[in-house]
């Protein structure tokens, strides 16, 4: 019984130990899992901050390695880091080196105790060096860990002395989804006094590098943001002076005409006096029939006398001829007012255009489409091309830039006298045609214009990558593709749809719609 009894005791015992060790070791972990927590957060804010800082200055991913490699042996207590970025063929080339760092690469002695001694030498040393190892041979090395851990040794593909001066070494990729962009490698030693590296830091490391690389492709897409809008900014800039150039361009189409109209009104009206209908009517006709009435022979001298007798035919042939020219003097300087009334409505444009950039402003289509043909007027004339339009003119207003709408309507307008110029087949009459009014789309209403020409037509391959920026169907040297790209992006601020019709050989129609403006009472209806 007393046996039995000691037994139970001894069991209790035991048992009272292995709780309250199994309850220290989970505090244990609960400690070093709240401390890990809280040093991760410490360095996802450290990391978010360099890449802020890299967003704000536009640093390049290289610099940003660099000082994150920095951060990672600060972090890991290391002896030194080196980072290295995966080249387009798959090979690693040197980035920059943090610490104190043997070289990945054979060098003197001498060369060796110098750059290990001065970093920023290093680093130019290092910079753009090809590594003897691709990114398939890390991904291999590391494995599903993610990392590697080298202890007394090296990878077969760095430098075997490198053991003796970083005996301890932990390597990771830094990774942009599945692709391998860039790797960490830090070093220390095993001396008693200093932190050596081991697994639990490579698993750190891997936390590290996932970091890194969110901050790179935050990088990479603000890059690409920021150069896309300089550039979207360029095509709007471009866009803007290819207005105004092909205002001057038309005004001078115009200036052109009127000034051949004044020649030529010049050359009829500018005959010698002597040698005028009138002159000749007063000099010679009217003293011979004064004459004749104060002898009273002047039925005699227009009947009988061979002269006299064609006097009235001479007379009513000479003031046919007078009155003819001055008709067509007429017609000349109706012209000529005509082509100086249009250049003083592409000036007055064009100082339109200026003072609204920028502004949103009701207005109607009609009134932007009717600038913006009167505009190519001449440049129609000059290529024989025929312009049809069907603007209406009862279409409700729209909120929009009426200089921007100009840009579009004239590159679109433009784009399809370039098509035709492209084929210009001998023979075939051309026409653009201009259409415009409500539609009702989807439910809403909306301002469509249809801008259609009957041209060569544009590819099914091309038709698909109209719109992207960049992307020309002049050809090399042609365009630089940025007018369509930029009607889009137009028309798509306004709420509104760009698209476009063609069939190769069978001309194109751009069909832009802008929905139009409800006012406040038919809002509430």
């Amino acid at each position: 019984m007393i046996i039995i009894l000691v037994s139970v005791i001894i069991i209790l015992v035991i048992t009272s130990i292995v709780q309250r060790t199994m309850l220290v070791v989970a505090n244990r972990k609960r400690h070093a899992l709240r401390r890990n927590i809280a040093k991760e957060r410490e360095s996802t804010a450290d990391i978010l901050t360099l890449s802020r800082d890299a967003v704000i200055i536009g640093t390049s991913d290289k610099e940003f390695l660099s000082r994150f490699t920095e951060y990672v042996v600060r972090t890991l207590k290391g002896e030194g880091g080196a980072s290295l970025v995966c080249g387009d063929d798959g090979q690693f080339y040197g980035c920059s080196v943090a610490g104190i760092f043997p070289p990945l690469r054979e060098v003197p002695p001498q060369v060796e105790q110098q750059l290990m001694a001065h970093t920023k030498k290093h680093t130019e040393f290092f910079q753009g060096l090809k590594m003897n190892f691709s990114d398939n041979d890390l991904d291999e090395m590391c494995g599903s860990k993610g990392y590697a851990f080298f202890k007394d040794s090296v990878p077969i593909w760095l430098p075997q002395k490198i053991s003796r001066e970083a005996p301890r070494l932990l390597i990771a990729p830094i990774k942009i989804g599945t692709t391998v962009k860039a790797c960490i490698i830090v070093a220390s030693k095993n001396e008693f006094d200093s932190h050596s590296l081991d697994e639990e830091d490579g698993l750190y490391l891997v936390r590290l590098a996932e970091l890194a690389s969110l901050s790179l492709e935050v990088i990479r897409v603000f890059r690409e943001r920021q150069e896309y809008e300089e550039r979207l900014q360029s095509a709007r800039e471009e866009g803007m002076v290819q207005v105004s150039t092909g205002i001057i361009h038309n005004i001078g189409n115009a200036v052109t005409v009127a000034k051949l109209s004044v020649q030529e009104l010049q050359e009829k009206l500018g005959v010698k006096q002597e040698e005028t209908p009138e002159k000749f009517i007063l000099d010679e006709i009217i003293p011979q029939l004064k004459a004749n009435v104060e002898s009273g022979s002047i039925g005699d001298f227009l009947k009988a006398d061979p002269v006299g007798s064609q006097f009235l035919d001479i007379i009513k042939e000479l003031i046919e001829h007078s009155v003819t020219r001055g008709i067509e003097a007429a017609k000349q300087l109706e012209s000529l007012s005509h082509k100086l009334y249009h250049i003083s409505e592409i000036i007055e444009l064009q100082q339109r255009f200026v003072g609204e950039l920028g502004t949103e402003n009701l207005t109607q289509i009609n009134r932007i489409l009717d600038s913006s043909i009167k505009i190519f007027e001449e440049t129609f004339n000059k290529r024989g091309v025929k312009i049809s339009t069907a603007i209406s003119d009862s279409v409700p207003e729209v909120l929009v830039d009426s200089s921007m709408m100009t840009q579009v309507f004239m590159n679109l307008i433009k784009n399809a006298v370039e098509a035709i110029d492209m084929e210009h087949i001998p023979g075939k009459e051309y026409t653009i045609s201009v259409y415009h009014d409500k539609e009702v789309i989807n439910g809403s209403e909306f301002s469509v214009v249809k801008i259609k020409d009957n041209g060569p037509g544009i590819r099914a391959e091309a038709k698909a990558k109209l719109f992207s920026f960049g992307f020309s169907t002049k050809g090399k040297g042609g365009g630089h593709g940025f007018g369509l790209h930029s009607c889009m992006s137009t028309v798509k601020k306004y709420g509104g749809m760009i698209e476009v019709i063609s069939e190769e050989g069978k001309g194109a129609e751009f069909i832009v719609s802008i929905p139009v403006h409800k006012s406040e009472e038919k809002h509430r209806s």
